[in-house]
């Protein structure tokens, strides 16, 4: 920006007269009458909406809005704008000029994705506060109103919204696109809406190609800068959607992470970088954000970020997550590892360093005296012990027992064919509310998945994963390693979550078969498969008129 844009405008109190003051109502008609001996403003659409909202007293109106614009500057007439007859504040001066010069040279249509290219204002976007930023409490008002059906894009500063009837709204704002949900920000999110939103109002009502391509390319730098800003102060990561993630892509973390010069900052955007390869590998879904919604059930901005931290390594800036999340497998920083392994059993440090350790907490062949005794790292631990012998065995097994270790040599295994079928048959007529979510939070899965399955069906295929679990472990004690029984990353692999969740899928097609199987079982025999849990049977045999269901 240069100094014939700085000073073309000037302080509104000093070139017009002072701003009405919103709670003075005395102060709303002179102010008012100012405003409407302006030169080139009579006939603005800013002024329309004042008129429209309140043909009584616009000027109340009008003082809804100013209120929010302590800062507002008076433009000269070649950068003076329809929408809004003032300049928010001094860093947006020469804006609408510069939109009115893109937006004359713009010829083709919308393009598939925003580019760099359609941003109206140079770098630098990441700028030091210079105090007419605005309140928070602005900003999301903003978000709030461009949620629901009857969602409107509308600006920080126009206070006057939610004074405007239902019936009129339409008329004098921008109607939220259909595909708008696709690139919202969470709750909570300090982007500011596209400038382009406040200057060239009129030309997105009137659906201008140039308009909407500025639009998404100041939304995606916007956002862009929320999120850098969010990191910075909060160390978090805001949960952006994928669509607009491939906007601020689209858009180029060089261009956003430019300087005064036009120059990028290598720093930057390693760190935008990373922040948004971390977001592709969080998982979006229900699950996940009521297991985030949880953590902390009175904020409602909890659903919408998690906490990180950045590495900076040989390959470039890395972003991990810094909060414990299971049971979801995300890459976790160094701390949440550390702080696992401090869990009251050696499966944590199983999972963490996916390595062989000591039988037991602190080393050794002995429990500890304490189950509560916490896991000491692993790089604390000392080498294990070579596996104590048991004495020789009589007979043929003397020579093979003097090299075994002590085992677990008992379990009791349920095996497939000792569970009876009408077992599953109850099971599968369980009422289906909360239990694929259920299971969803505790497998790691997606809950939407799951419902595509019948309650009873997902209730079996647990039963079939007990089964499962059960008879591989009864495997593993069965088997004699070579090398000692203190293999618990090889008992993992049976019981861990991953294998777990793996079992469970297997485990569902069988169920529909086998239920399938015995329908048709039923049918054969012919008096059909039983539609209802065996007490509702009972009680339809009793009544047959059909009373009591």
């Amino acid at each position: 920006m240069d100094d014939t844009e700085e000073t073309a405008a000037t302080p509104y109190a000093e070139a017009i007269g002072p701003l009405p003051v919103l709670r003075d109502t005395t102060t709303h008609a002179p102010a008012w009458e100012r405003e409407t001996s302006r030169m080139g403003v009579a006939d603005s659409a800013a002024h329309a909406l004042f008129r429209g909202v309140d043909p009584i007293s616009p000027g109340t109106i009008f003082a809804k809005q100013m209120d929010r614009l302590p800062h507002a500057l008076v433009p000269s007439l070649a950068d003076l704008s329809s929408s809004i007859t003032v300049v928010r504040r001094r860093r947006e001066v020469g804006y609408f000029r510069r939109f009115s010069s893109f937006s004359e040279a713009f010829h083709d249509p919308v393009p598939a994705t925003p580019s760099a290219l359609e941003l109206v204002l140079p770098p630098p976007y990441l700028l030091p506060p210079d105090g007419e930023e605005p309140p928070a409490p602005y900003l999301t008002k903003a978000r709030d109103a461009r949620q629901g059906l009857t969602g409107y894009l509308v600006g920080w500063h126009q206070g006057e919204y939610s004074s405007c009837p239902l019936a009129l709204r339409g008329q004098y704002y921008v109607k939220a696109p259909q595909w708008w949900p696709d690139y919202e920000v969470p709750y909570g999110v300090m982007a500011e809406p596209p400038l382009v939103l406040t200057y060239a109002r009129e030309e997105l009502r009137r659906g201008d190609p140039a308009a909407w391509s500025v639009f998404r390319a100041e939304w995606a730098v916007s956002t862009a800068v929320a999120l850098l800003q969010a990191y910075d102060e909060r160390r978090v990561v805001l949960l952006y959607p994928p669509r607009l993630r491939d906007w601020i892509r689209s858009v180029g973390a060089t261009n956003i992470a430019a300087d005064a010069r036009g120059e990028p900052d290598d720093e930057v955007e390693g760190k935008l970088l990373a922040l948004l390869r971390l977001l592709d590998e969080l998982p979006h879904t229900s699950a996940f954000v009521e297991r985030l919604t949880n953590r902390a059930p009175n904020r409602r901005d909890r659903a919408g970020w998690v906490s990180v931290v950045l590495e900076v390594g040989r390959e470039g800036s890395r972003a991990l997550v810094d909060e414990d999340l299971a049971p979801y497998e995300l890459p976790y920083s160094s701390a949440v590892t550390e702080a696992r392994l401090a869990v009251p059993n050696p499966w944590g440090a199983a999972v963490a360093r996916r390595r062989h350790l000591v039988r037991f907490p602190g080393g050794g062949d002995v429990p500890p005296s304490s189950a509560y005794e916490p896991v000491p790292p692993v790089s604390a631990l000392p080498e294990p012990r070579p596996p104590t012998l048991v004495p020789p065995r009589r007979g043929d097994n003397a020579e093979r027992s003097q090299r075994v270790p002590r085992r677990i040599v008992a379990a009791d295994a349920l095996e497939h064919g000792d569970v009876p079928d009408h077992r599953f048959d109850v099971l599968h007529h369980l009422p289906p509310r909360g239990v694929a979510l259920g299971l969803a939070n505790f497998l790691g899965v997606d809950a939407d998945e799951l419902e595509r399955y019948p309650a009873g069906y997902l209730v079996s295929a647990l039963c079939h994963l007990v089964v499962d679990v059960s008879q591989g472990v009864l495997s593993w004690c069965r088997t004699v390693p070579e090398e000692g029984s203190t293999d618990l990353e090889g008992l993992l692999n049976l019981v861990g979550r991953r294998a777990l969740r793996d079992a469970f899928n297997r485990s569902l097609p069988r169920v529909r078969e086998g239920a399938e199987d015995r329908r048709r079982r039923w049918s054969e025999v012919g008096d059909g498969y039983p539609e209802g849990p065996p007490s509702r049977r009972a009680r339809l045999e009793e009544y047959p008129s059909g009373w009591g269901r």
